[in-house]
């Protein structure tokens, strides 16, 4: 029967909880995006980069269900304004009465808009603070435990 060296077991035990902590913490911080800032972030980065499949996954399921001319409408108008937005600081509020709803509301930043007017490109760029509430709002639902903003495409 061979023996195990004084202090061994504790030193296996102790690398262990070190792996298993180490994996622990790259796994939640995988999750980080999982909360509903996280996800206006990736609509607003979807929306500046001009990928539309982006910005569409970033809405709540329901609202993907467009007809093919519905859907071909609401990608015109997601390509016809461009967004770039600087320092942007948000607020969540989570809704009281259902843990599965929250509001994301920008407080902070500057959001730079260039749209083509009249065949002519115009940009205008605000302190996010100037927007209306409604510019600068965003619902959020979580289904199936991962959140999503809740805006219509079409």
């Amino acid at each position: 029967m061979s023996r195990v060296a004084p202090g061994r077991p504790k030193l296996i035990l102790l690398a262990l909880t070190l792996v298993v902590l180490m994996t622990a913490s790259v796994m939640l911080a995988g999750c980080g995006d999982n909360s509903p800032e996280g996800e206006v972030s990736k609509l607003i980065s979807a929306w500046q980069d001009m990928d539309w499949d982006a910005y569409k996954a970033s809405v709540v399921p329901a609202e993907r269900n467009l007809s093919k001319d519905q859907e071909a409408l609401a990608k015109q108008k997601f390509q016809q304004v461009q967004l770039k937005y600087d320092d942007v600081e948000m607020k969540t509020t989570y809704d009281p009465k259902d843990k599965n709803k929250a509001t994301v509301v920008l407080v902070g930043g500057k959001i730079t808009v260039k749209a083509k007017i009249l065949g002519e490109y115009k940009t205008e760029t605000k302190d996010v603070r100037e927007l209306t509430d409604e510019e600068k709002t965003y619902e959020t639902l979580k289904v199936d435990g991962v959140w999503y903003v809740n805006i219509k495409l079409g």
